[in-house]
């Protein structure tokens, strides 16, 4: 795993306030990190030039455009031409400096009005296209200048593009600071009024901006930043690569925590004046901010699976490996694919249990499914709602009398998953009233762990359920997590404002209902649990899927390999975190075409 933080300029300077080092220091380990990621490209003999190797530099006028005029210098002594379009004049003490040393080493300055002509004129020797506009503190969206020579780096054919930190386009969509809960004093009142009016936070981030950057890597200074982690901002990063900023990766990671740290007398240090003591008090509330100084979210990685390998289980039966029971509703064939993922991802046994007098699975099921008018009483975990249907699929408002869920067919006697009522029993009462309630009663009156899907979301009783149970993973997309949060009375949102938020949103419901494990789908998923004992919610992020993925039944099977896991003993969140990774990983394996990619397919190459 490696983490994630909002904002790392407090990282920044606690580094140099740990490690006596100098911005300019810092700097040149920014350029230098950059040029290596571009040398392969112009230091190719494979390419071949009418004039000689060619790179086209983007710069603003900040500290992201500083590392850019530094880059500029670096390369230009190598006989590179190195071209600097000047988005906006150099500004920050740090730009100017560096702009004043990369003109002295050679490099040539365009304006944005000129740049289509230069990109017509060295289009056949340019090899790199570095985006130095913008970086981590980019917010809002982005003029009609900028946009323009971010639309116009875009349609460069055969050129490497690398991105400074962040695509320029990519960024907080809202002017509050991490570290301050008030609005950011350089937004205009407008932006102000704007983020007040949606309740945005810097939990939010997106890439907004249609002529975002499209960058093959982006060089990413000192840590991971949110940012690089939204959906929209997938199609922009690229590869991800962290640059070492002049002490490693760890170090500075850690600079944060030093500097919080106190000293070791428990008192101020000696040696120090009172100005330096207030300084490091100042900046030791800062650092000990954990919005700002510590990690909002860790990355995963494929090595963080833990796969329910059987190398050490020989003396086994398939009662060893747990039996996964999976509710089934208007829609049997998700539940059908929840079933094979199951059986595919280790459950010993699988078994479809039919939501009363609904559907008939007699051309539904292949020999591998069982099937079941009641939950199996050896059955050790749940998967409640892939193909179960929506209120209105049985013609019902959703609010159905809460005492249905105790009087359904599949209401448990114990936590061993006996059923007292026979599913037949029940069809006739079911036939008028809401037959899916039996499913809420099982899953309440069970202590088995559950994976709560897709349809379930839309029902009323979800709020009921989630307050009784906390063994749970809940898997929603975007458009189902906003229909969880209205019936949990937890606001009303549009699935734009979901994705934009989804942080935010997630450590609310993990507050909420702590001891639940949340999976909200998307370009990359984010997963979140509050666990007892501990103050905020563990937040993951799984950037390894791919639009192969983006297939009806995809979601079914990851429903279903979550469920065997939890079926075979793991904790809800390590059985999230686990399946997540191996769903992801199991559309990498799949031997075709990305857009050939089915349930099955996905499955196979699990």
């Amino acid at each position: 795993m490696q983490k994630i933080f909002y904002d790392t300029r407090m990282l920044d300077q606690a580094a140099r306030d740990a490690y006596g080092l100098t911005e300019d220091i810092m700097m040149e380990n920014a350029a230098a990190a950059l040029e290596r990621q571009g040398s392969e490209h112009f230091f190719s003999p494979d390419n071949k030039y009418i004039n000689r190797p060619c790179v086209l530099i983007l710069a603003g006028g900040g500290n992201n455009g500083a590392d850019g005029y530094a880059l500029a210098r670096r390369i230009v002594q190598h006989k590179i031409d190195v071209a600097v379009c000047k988005v906006y004049e150099p500004k920050s003490a740090m730009c100017v400096l560096q702009a004043d040393r990369a003109k002295k080493a050679g490099a040539i300055f365009i304006n944005p009005y000129d740049l289509d002509e230069w990109i017509e004129r060295a289009s056949f020797d340019l090899r790199v296209v570095y985006d130095c506009v913008f970086g981590s503190g980019f917010h809002g969206t982005l003029d009609a200048m900028a946009a323009a020579v971010i639309a116009s780096a875009n349609k460069i054919d055969g050129a490497y593009k690398i991105a400074c930190d962040l695509p320029t386009g990519c960024g907080a969509s809202d002017c509050k600071s991490a570290n301050d809960s008030g609005i950011d004093k350089n937004c205009s009142q407008g932006q102000n009024a704007v983020a007040e009016s949606f309740g945005h936070t810097n939990n939010s981030f997106q890439c907004q901006n249609a002529a975002a950057f499209r960058a093959d890597t982006t060089v990413t200074m000192g840590a991971l930043k949110l940012a690089l982690y939204s959906d929209a901002a997938k199609d922009a990063c690229g590869k991800i690569v962290v640059a070492d900023l002049g002490v490693s990766r760890s170090n500075f990671e850690s600079a944060a925590s030093a500097v919080c740290s106190p000293a070791n007398d428990s008192g101020a240090d000696k040696d120090c004046s009172q100005n330096q003591k207030a300084g490091r008090e100042q900046k030791a509330s800062q650092a000990q901010n954990p919005a700002a100084a510590l990690p909002c979210a860790q990355v995963l990685e494929p090595a963080d699976a833990r796969l329910p390998l059987r190398d050490k289980k020989q003396n086994s039966h398939k009662g060893t490996y747990g039996h996964t029971a999976i509710f089934a509703g208007t829609k049997p064939g998700a539940a059908v694919i929840a079933g094979h993922a199951a059986l595919k991802f280790g459950s010993g046994l699988a078994t479809l249990v039919p939501v009363a007098g609904k559907i008939n699975f007699e051309n539904v099921a292949d020999f591998e499914l069982m099937v079941a008018d009641t939950v199996p009483k050896n059955a050790t975990a749940l998967v409640a709602g892939p193909g179960l249907g929506r209120p209105d699929d049985f013609g019902l408002t959703g609010n159905c009398p809460q005492d249905q869920e105790a009087a359904g067919g599949f209401g448990l006697a114990s936590a061993s998953g006996i059923d007292k009522n026979p599913l037949q029993d029940q069809k006739a009462a079911d036939s008028t009233d809401c037959g899916p309630a039996a499913v809420f009663g099982a899953l309440k009156s069970s202590a088995m762990p559950a994976v709560l899907d897709a349809d379930i979301f839309y029902w009323p009783q979800i709020k009921n359920l989630l307050a009784a149970k906390k063994n749970v993973v809940l898997t929603p997309h975007p458009k189902e997590f906003a229909a969880l949060l209205k019936n949990l009375g937890m606001g009303d949102y549009t699935v734009a404002q979901v994705v934009e938020r989804r942080l935010e949103l997630a450590k609310e419901f993990c507050a909420a209902f702590p001891g639940a494990t949340l999976l909200l789908k998307g370009a990359n998923v984010l997963i979140a649990s509050k666990l007892q004992g501990e103050q905020e919610p563990r937040v993951y992020i799984n950037a390894l899927g791919t639009s192969a993925l983006a297939k009806g039944g995809s979601g079914d099977v990851l429903a279903g390999m979550i469920g065997a896991l939890l079926a075979q003993g793991y904790l809800p969140l390590e059985a999230a975190v686990t399946a997540s990774i191996a769903h992801a990983s199991a559309s990498h394996a799949f031997d075709g075409k990305d857009y050939a990619l089915t349930p099955f397919g996905l499955i196979g190459a699990i």
